[in-house]
């Protein structure tokens, strides 16, 4: 069996091991792999594991001997699933594996945005407090998030492991779903309710058809002008232009943001360089912890289908 790895470089890194597939055939290990350069790849590999390199219709041709397709991820909107069903290819995905990674990042960004920690430490370093006449000062206004509402848009893993977090901060949280879930303390309400009430947006839902572009400017305007819009789900989610139109203008105070709909951005993206957007480079998912998971999880998952069982296939 021949085992190709098309872009193993930001699961694996330089802390774990690649050669734990070895045992199931030779090992094809590619760093990055553009869709175009698929057409340059050994072709007579049997299964693929994939992150962000698309495989759709036209490039199973290239593949006679392809039977599986691992996705290093939850997300496998970059794989052509009708297609690979039709062909009898299995593909199959990760669930869960990032649940209180992705959470904590949210966390992360949104105390960073309210206490600016990084900021204060620095001015620190610098000398500042030592040579300041007060006892103690601010760089920037500080925030407290108990009694404020957070308003979760997808309800699912990371949504309610983020909520968690949010209510030990003393937060109120509403959420907005594909159904009411009838959670304890946690109330379902619709998605304009949700954005004109709550003083923090998180967004934790797939990207689909219905949710592509869904935080608009229509949204936007219903926001208060002292909310903050967090995004550690899918980038295009978001209608960029909108949101750039809503920082600038002071509709919404700020974006806290892990993800954008194109990955790497392109150079001057129009949320880059805008003050009150914070941007990390879609880092939500990797911890060692998580990466951990979901080798782990490829690993059972190739084990299971070599012994005719079926894992987390996504084309039944």
């Amino acid at each position: 069996m021949k085992i190709l790895i098309l872009d193993g470089f930001t699961l694996f890194q330089k802390d774990l091991d690649v050669s734990v597939f070895e045992k199931y055939g030779e090992i094809i290990f590619r760093a990055r792999t553009s869709r175009d350069e698929l057409k340059q790849v050994d072709h007579s590999v049997d299964v693929i594991i994939t992150n962000k390199c698309p495989i759709g219709a036209d490039d199973l041709a290239l593949f006679p001997n392809l039977t599986l397709i691992l996705v290093s991820a939850t997300g496998f909107n970059i794989v052509d699933v009708q297609a690979c069903k039709e062909k009898g290819v299995q593909v199959s995905n990760v669930p869960n594996y990032g649940t209180f990674s992705v959470a904590q990042h949210a966390l992360a960004m949104l105390l960073n945005y309210s206490n600016q920690v990084d900021l204060h430490e620095k001015s620190v370093k610098r000398g500042e407090w030592s040579t300041n006449q007060d006892w103690s000062y601010t760089l920037s206004p500080i925030r407290e998030w108990h009694g404020k509402t957070l308003g979760i848009i997808g309800m699912g893993n990371i949504g309610q492991a983020f909520a968690n977090m949010a209510e030990s901060l003393g937060m109120q949280v509403i959420y907005h779903h594909t159904k009411d879930l009838k959670l304890a303390n946690r109330k379902f309400v619709g998605i304009n309710e949700l954005a004109s009430t709550s003083d923090v947006i998180s967004l934790h839902c797939p990207l689909t058809e219905k949710t592509d572009k869904m935080i608009h400017s229509e949204f936007l305007s219903l926001m208060k002008s002292s909310s903050i819009l967090i995004n550690t789900s899918r980038g295009g989610l978001i209608h960029s232009l909108d949101l750039k139109s809503a920082l600038v203008s002071g509709q919404i105070s700020a974006a806290l943001l892990d993800v954008l709909e194109v990955e790497p951005p392109a150079v001057g993206h129009p949320l880059i360089g805008i003050t009150n957007a914070i941007i990390t480079p879609h880092i939500a998912w990797i911890s060692l912890e998580a990466r951990k998971r979901i080798v782990t999880s490829l690993e059972n998952t190739l084990k299971s289908y070599i012994e005719g069982k079926i894992v987390n296939c996504v084309n039944p």
